[in-house]
């Protein structure tokens, strides 16, 4: 299972419920790409900082291989959103994960 991984800062502009409405609005174009198995969004925050505003997103896209996930990052759906997202100054990184190696202890 391959994982593209969508990291975005949160949107100044917005209040905290808005800014949660607007993600969940701008990645379900993401959910109906063909390679895209299953979507996630999670909202990140730093364990140092209680109560604060200091916030960003992860948008994981699962696909079966790796082929798919590169696939799916040029998609029309996820580049319009990227380039959306920079012009925003939400600074998103789109990395791919494909496989995973145990750690021997």
């Amino acid at each position: 299972m391959a994982r593209l991984l969508l990291f975005v800062r949160r949107p100044n502009a917005l209040s905290e419920s808005e800014a949660v409405r607007w993600m969940r609005e701008q990645v379900e174009p993401l959910a109906r790409m063909e390679p895209v198995s299953r979507l996630e969004v999670t909202r990140l925050q730093a364990p140092t900082l209680r109560g604060g505003r200091d916030w960003e997103w992860l948008i994981e896209m699962y696909c079966e291989r790796g082929e798919d996930a590169a696939r799916a990052a040029r998609d029309p759906a996820c580049r319009d959103l990227v380039a959306d997202l920079r012009l925003l100054g939400m600074q998103p990184s789109l990395v791919l994960a494909d496989g995973t190696e145990p750690l021997e202890g």
